[in-house]
């Protein structure tokens, strides 16, 4: 997303999930720098076991993005929630958002 500030236009990355079931979309997180540590919070958000996004789920179907860091990918991988990725040759994958399937 970009924004126009005073200082000029600033970009901002927002990290969201849509549950492919109900349609429900939830925001995770903004930032304008996201690095290995902020997706790493990303995925343990979503893992929460009290109010996380991911809970009853199964599965996470990600695009190609390189944001989804080697921290947020291991966080995953310590879960029960399996990371599906877009085949590479998916049309178009940026005009879909990342999806939890229960």
């Amino acid at each position: 997303m970009e924004v126009l500030s005073w200082a000029g236009l600033v970009r901002y990355h927002v990290f969201f999930v849509i549950d492919l079931a109900s349609g429900r979309v939830e925001i995770g997180g903004v930032s304008r720098c996201p690095d290995g540590a902020w997706m790493e919070q990303m995925a343990r958000n979503l893992l929460d076991a009290g109010d996380g996004f991911l809970l009853s789920k199964r599965y996470l179907i990600l695009d190609r993005d390189p944001l989804y860091t080697r921290e947020f990918l291991d966080a995953m991988k310590r879960s029960v929630v399996r990371v599906l990725r877009l085949p590479p040759s998916t049309p178009n994958p940026n005009a879909f958002a990342i999806g939890a399937v229960p």
